[in-house]
């Protein structure tokens, strides 16, 4: 069973282990089994989640044995602080987060939000006053979407403080560039179902138009967020990048009905509600078909600033 791997690998790793080994193991054990469902899954999460993160990792030259992010006294300073520049945009974002979702708000709450938002935008400040480089523009250190980006984060995470320093290590260091990427899930689509990419372009639906709310959210956006939770574990295991395919995946789930459509865009104002275990085969799938360049754009482009997009 999934759940007796998982376990050896969180807790009991063999001497013989190499801390990259258990790694590859874990991401082995999410693609072919998937953590289990229900509360076993519940109290699995969390420390998956760290372990993908590389938040066990201590960056070298530290003079502590934890990991920077999860300083609690630096976590408390950030939090201590007055409203941040960007305060009321994030406000007019967060209370609409999740907004249908009651086991989220009861959970969580706009307030726990707003102050995981507020850390991040006063972490990029300090890093920029004391000249320490980062992956965020320091000038725009909150944007649209990482509203979406925290709450499962929050949701999973037992303490804020995790929640806090989950959030961050994927923002900064696997997607600083996530908000670009529409024209990947056009050249996806086009390759992997012709006919249907023609369709929708033929009524001039671009991945823009449809399906940028699932780019900005990595699929958050898209309930139910128990399945949301699940396609996080495949993304954080194999790389945020593919939640272009996950899009894809979903356009083709969809395929039929959408052919049938004149106008498509009745059914792509919402997608149908997420189903992680039918997309995450169909993007193990998908893989093995795209062009090598595809491939690896799809790979680089939440975090590499020099990547050229093929045939451009």
């Amino acid at each position: 069973m999934a759940t007796g791997r998982l376990r050896a690998l969180l807790e009991s790793p063999s001497v013989d282990d190499s801390p990259e080994h258990r790694l590859l193991q874990l991401r082995k054990t999410i693609l072919l089994e998937s953590l289990p469902e229900g509360p076993e899954g519940d109290e699995l999460r969390p420390r998956v989640w760290k372990l993908l993160l590389q938040l066990h990792a201590v960056p070298s030259g530290s003079q502590s044995d934890l990991h920077p992010l999860l300083d609690a006294e630096c976590y408390l300073d950030l939090v201590s602080r007055e409203p941040s520049p960007l305060f009321q945009k994030i406000k007019n974002d967060t209370f609409r987060t999740l907004a249908t979702d009651k086991e989220f708000l009861d959970k969580v709450g706009e307030e726990r939000l707003v102050r995981c938002l507020e850390a991040f935008v006063w972490r990029q400040q300090l890093l920029a006053e004391r000249g320490i480089a980062s992956s965020i523009d320091p000038h725009v250190p909150y944007v649209q979407g990482l509203n979406v980006l925290a709450a499962p984060f929050l949701y999973v995470l037992p303490s804020q403080l995790e929640a806090f320093a989950c959030f961050t290590s994927f923002v900064e260091g696997q997607v600083p560039r996530y908000v670009q990427p529409t024209l990947l899930v056009d050249l996806c689509l086009a390759s992997i179902d012709p006919p249907l990419y023609a369709h929708l372009l033929a009524s001039n639906l671009s991945a823009e138009i449809y399906a940028f709310p699932s780019i900005l959210t990595f699929c958050a956006a898209t309930p139910p967020l128990r399945e949301v939770l699940e396609l996080w574990d495949f993304l954080l295991a194999w790389g945020a990048g593919l939640n272009v395919l996950c899009i894809v995946a979903q356009l083709c789930a969809m395929r039929e009905a959408l052919l049938a459509e004149k106008s498509p865009m009745k059914l792509l104002r919402t997608f149908p509600p997420l189903r992680s275990r039918e997309v995450i085969p169909l993007v193990a799938q998908f893989i093995g078909t795209l062009p090598a360049d595809l491939y690896n754009a799809i790979v680089r482009h939440p975090w590499d600033d020099t990547l050229q997009l093929p045939g451009r």
